[in-house]
């Protein structure tokens, strides 16, 4: 049994978690993390009272487009700071602030430029308006002040988790209030444009105050470049392969069911959210210091993941098992088929975070490339089976085909790492197993109680995306 995770030995994972050096910075990880998701789901159960769900399929579009942007023009500047032995240097942090707001403008003015365009593309004039406005968020995270950096590479997380919690509140405020006094789209607009104007001026609460000035040092600028080019390569195919599902949704779908589809996203991404908070802040910056020691990167990785991913697998299958009663709970009946396609986006979910942990630790070891090979194999699965499945079966054939693809990643990702030494697919396969049959029994037990829908009392409920 070595190698293969068993219920047993998921609990003692999760169990042992929570003891030494580790489990002290996973905590302040996942605390401000677990409120920070708090504060925006209770905003997002507000604003669905308030408003329609196609304002929810037009954000989704929105936001889509404007991640989108971000990574395709992502040459790692955050990761840099995290990994160089210069980051200390005032003049580094210039140089890599620098190339950042010289992004900033330029993404700017794509976005403008770009806005017109989009509108026409998708046969929506008020397209036009809202992302005219967006564009002025690329600026300023481009002004954000490179001490964010700086709290991952020194692992400050009880200072990150302030600055993410803070921000949450503040603009999940704005947000529900303008939504109060307009109840229209330009609340969600103008709620996601204040919000990155108040980010950016915190982040220069948690240092010295100092302004940055422009400056590109040759050396330090050919280092950022250098380090960026897969950066900027795994990131563009991460967006192909994170967004193909939203973009296309969005296209051939009504779009109040593409807001349904992106309350249910909202959910499900709040365990691929807490994977990539713990690869950033956590499993890359130690792969990164255990390199730079004699340490043994592999076993120290392998047996820190383990305990990881054994209280994710947990938080898994209960959330497999009472997602649906949560939405059908929160949500009036505009929204109640999330309840049927959230369980399904998890099972997804699940590989995601597999794959994010990998990621991470295969980045930590500069080995940006396999993790893009991972997004090109999801990618590939998405550009065939979407456009040949959703067109006949609907979106419950896009949820099958994402969960397909979601593994395509994970198993490329996890040949990577298996070379490293550092992953094994047995403890993988085993975790899924585990998770598979918990869910199970404790489904039919709690469905037989009448604490959570029954299995056919889930199917029923998905009578508009089955068909």
């Amino acid at each position: 049994m070595n190698g293969t995770a068993t219920p047993n030995r998921l609990i003692s994972s999760a169990m042992g978690l929570w003891r030494g050096r580790l489990a002290r910075q996973a905590i302040w990880l996942t605390v401000p993390f677990g409120l920070q998701q708090g504060v925006r789901l209770v905003t997002n159960v507000i604003l669905a009272r308030l408003l329609a769900p196609e304002m929810f399929g037009i954000m989704l579009l929105i936001n889509t487009m404007r991640t989108g942007m971000e990574l395709l023009s992502d040459i790692g500047i955050g990761q840099s700071v995290v990994r160089s032995q210069h980051s200390a240097d005032p003049v580094f942090l210039d140089t890599a602030w620098t190339v950042q707001l010289m992004r900033g403008v330029l993404l700017a003015l794509v976005a403008l430029a770009a806005a017109a365009p989009i509108a026409h593309a998708y046969n929506n004039a008020s397209l036009l308006p809202i992302f005219s406005l967006v564009s002025l968020g690329f600026l300023l995270t481009g002004l954000q002040s490179p001490d964010i950096f700086l709290m991952q590479r020194d692992m400050r997380l009880g200072q990150r988790g302030v600055y993410d919690v803070v921000c949450a509140i503040v603009v999940s405020a704005i947000t529900v209030v303008l939504a109060i006094m307009w109840g229209n789209i330009w609340a969600l607009v103008w709620g996601l444009v204040l919000g990155m104007l108040f980010s950016t001026a915190m982040t220069f609460a948690f240092a010295p105050f100092r302004i940055p000035k422009p400056t590109l040092h040759r050396k330090y600028l050919a280092e950022i470049l250098h380090f960026g080019k897969w950066i900027f390569l795994a990131t563009a195919v991460y967006f192909a392969s994170m967004s193909t599902d939203r973009i296309y949704f969005a296209a051939v779908l009504p779009l109040s069911l593409v807001g349904v589809y992106g309350v249910a996203r909202t959910f499900a991404d709040l365990l691929v959210a807490l994977a990539q908070r713990l690869g950033g802040f956590l499993v890359f910056p130690k792969v990164v210091e255990l390199r730079n020691s004699s340490s043994d990167i592999a076993a120290s990785f392998r047996h820190n993941r383990r305990l990881a991913l054994g209280g994710i697998a947990l938080a898994m299958t209960v959330a497999l098992v009472g997602s649906d009663r949560l939405v059908l709970t929160l949500y009036d009946a505009r929204y109640h088929a999330a309840a049927f396609m959230l369980p399904v986006l998890l099972v997804s979910v699940w590989f995601s975070v597999l794959a994010s942990f990998g990621e991470s630790a295969l980045l930590g070891l500069d080995r940006p490339k396999a993790g893009a090979f991972g997004n090109v194999a999801k990618f590939g699965v998405l550009i065939v089976g979407l456009p040949f499945f959703v067109p006949q079966y609907g979106i419950f054939a896009g949820l099958i085909v994402l969960l397909v693809a979601e593994a395509s990643r994970w198993l490329a990702i996890s040949i990577a790492l298996r070379s490293e030494r550092m992953g094994s697919l047995g403890d993988d396969l085993g975790m899924t197993v585990a998770i598979a049959a918990g869910a199970v029994v404790l489904k039919w037990l709690l469905g037989f109680a009448g604490l959570v829908p029954t299995f056919q009392q889930w199917w029923a409920l998905g009578a508009t995306v089955h068909g």
